[in-house]
C-alpha cells in the first residue's frame, strides 16, 4: 500500500468519523424534549414544572382603572419571573356556572426564543410560538376578564371549592400559587355577607386548598365599604388559613 493510499484511508476515515458527529448532534437536536409539547397547552412532559399559577378573578363588579393596573402589573411579574413550563391558568367567578368559569387561558410557558442557541434551533419559530401562542392570547384573557361587567351574585367559596373539585391543580406542578383577586363579598346561596356580615364566611364549609400557596388582592369598592369591615377580613383570613397556606391578604384600593 502506498503512502498515498494511506493518506487517502486516513482522510476518509476522518471524514466518517465527522459526518457521525454531525449526525449524532442532529439526532439529539431532533430529538431534544425541548420540542416536544403539547400543540393546545404548550405544556412540555420531559421538562419538570416548577410552578402553576392559579388566578381566579373576580369580575362581580368591574375593576377600576388602578385596579387593572395594579393587576396586569403583578401578572406581569409573574410571568417574567417563570421558568420554562410553568403553567398559567385563569379563572373567572361565573354566575352562569354559579361558581367557576372554564379555564379563560390554561398554557405552559415555552421558551421565548431569548436564550435558545441559533445552532441547535429555529430561533424565529420559537419567538412566534412565545408571542403569538403564549404571550397574545394571556394578554387578550387578562384584558376579557377584569372588564366584566356587574353580576348579580359573587360565589366566591363555590370556585374555590370548584378549583379543587374540578381537579384544577397541576399533578406535575412542584408547588402550586393561588392569587384570589376579589372585593371578598361572598354573595350566593352557600352564604352572603349582606345578609350575615363576616358570619357567613364562618359558617361555610371546608375545602382542600392544601396545595396551595395562597394570596388574596382584596379590591377596595367604596359602595362596599360598610361590608369591608375587619371582622370581613378576619374571617377570610382565618378561613383560608385552615384550607389552604395562606401567605397574604394584600388590600388594592379603588
Amino acid at each position: 500500500m502506498t503512502r498515498e493510499d494511506r493518506r487517502g484511508i486516513v482522510v476518509f476515515s476522518g471524514c466518517l468519523v465527522i459526518l457521525a458527529a454531525l449526525g449524532a448532534f442532529t439526532l439529539s437536536v431532533v430529538q431534544a424534549p425541548e420540542r416536544d409539547y403539547d400543540r393546545v397547552t404548550l405544556c412540555n412532559p420531559n421538562l419538570p414544572r416548577f410552578a402553576q399559577h392559579i388566578v381566579v378573578i373576580d369580575a362581580s363588579d368591574t375593576l377600576s382603572p388602578h385596579q387593572t393596573h395594579f393587576l396586569d402589573t403583578h401578572l406581569s411579574s409573574l410571568l417574567a419571573a417563570a421558568a420554562v413550563n410553568d403553567r398559567f391558568s385563569i379563572f373567572v367567578l361565573d354566575d352562569h356556572y354559579n361558581g367557576l368559569s372554564k379555564p379563560v387561558v390554561d398554557l405552559c410557558k415555552p421558551n421565548s426564543g431569548k436564550d435558545v442557541s441559533a445552532l441547535t434551533a429555529n430561533q424565529q419559530f420559537i419567538q412566534a410560538l412565545y408571542q403569538e401562542r403564549f404571550e397574545q392570547p394571556l394578554g387578550k384573557a387578562i384584558e376579557k376578564a377584569v372588564s366584566g361587567g356587574e353580576q348579580p351574585v359573587s360565589p366566591i367559596y363555590e370556585a374555590l371549592s370548584d378549583v379543587a373539585a374540578l381537579n384544577h391543580f397541576d399533578p406535575a406542578a412542584e408547588n402550586v400559587h393561588l392569587t384570589i383577586v376579589s372585593d371578598m363579598i361572598q354573595n350566593s346561596r352557600a352564604g352572603s355577607v349582606f345578609k350575615r356580615g363576616s358570619a357567613a364566611i364562618d359558617q361555610l364549609p371546608l375545602i382542600d386548598l392544601r396545595r396551595a400557596r395562597t394570596r388574596v388582592f382584596w379590591l377596595d369598592r367604596a359602595k362596599y365599604q360598610r361590608y369591608q369591615t375587619a371582622e370581613l377580613e378576619a374571617s377570610w383570613q382565618d378561613y383560608l388559613g385552615s384550607v389552604s397556606r395562606l401567605e397574604q391578604i394584600q388590600r388594592v384600593r379603588d
